[in-house]
């Protein structure tokens, strides 16, 4: 692989982790005006539309660069997760439009806001592994698990608004839209510790 095209493949995954920042832009807008919930869904799509093409454009140049089968497969893993991500933060837009959400409480917001701090950190970190150096495992290490922390710290969060959910007298309707939102949010949170795998698999390929 020349230097041209590792450039390449980084500045894609840059590309692609930029749309998802822009999809975690829309949901933050989606927790501001949620009356707005279907256009704004609508606009998320659009983004995981575009982060559609620009994987199957990055795969399409993938498969004509010269690797080894474990190395190629590797890389497509990293990028296919990022895009995987982009596909999960759509789907929690639709699920709030699927089931007519149509109050943001306090733990429903801090979690898009989690979503939202995580997607910059996963662009900090996708950085890191551009520019990484043997030299700077020790600091790359800290990047990864200030990354991971944020599944960590989530799963705590999860643990409290389902406790408080189903703990005191709530509408049936309303346990049922916000344990989907969250299971919806929870899945997105999965999804960033597979890339942190990623990153740490990475690291041990690179010694």
């Amino acid at each position: 692989m020349t230097s041209e095209e590792r450039d390449y493949l980084f500045d894609q995954a840059i590309a692609l982790s930029g749309i998802l920042e822009k999809e975690c832009v829309e949901l933050l807008g989606m927790m501001e005006n949620i009356d707005d919930r279907v256009a704004i869904s609508r606009e998320i799509s659009k983004l995981e539309a575009e982060g559609d093409d620009l994987f199957h454009t990055t795969t399409e140049r993938l498969q004509k660069i010269e690797l080894e089968p474990d190395i190629r497969l590797r890389i497509f893993q990293m990028i296919r997760h990022i895009e995987d991500i982009t596909d999960m933060v759509d789907e929690l837009s639709k699920t709030i439009v699927r089931y007519n959400m149509r109050t943001v409480t306090t733990g429903f917001k801090a979690s898009v806001n989690s979503i939202n701090a995580a997607v910059t950190k996963l662009i900090v970190l996708i950085n890191a592994m551009r520019e990484y150096q043997p030299e700077l495992k020790e600091q790359f290490t800290k990047t990864v698990n200030a990354f991971d922390a944020f599944k960590v710290d989530y799963e705590k969060m999860y643990d409290v608004l389902i406790f408080e959910l189903f703990s005191k007298p709530h509408d049936v309707v309303d346990i049922i839209r916000c344990k989907a939102v969250y299971d919806a949010i929870r899945d997105i949170f999965e999804a960033f510790e597979v890339s942190a795998d990623d990153a740490y698999k990475y690291v041990i390929s690179k010694g």
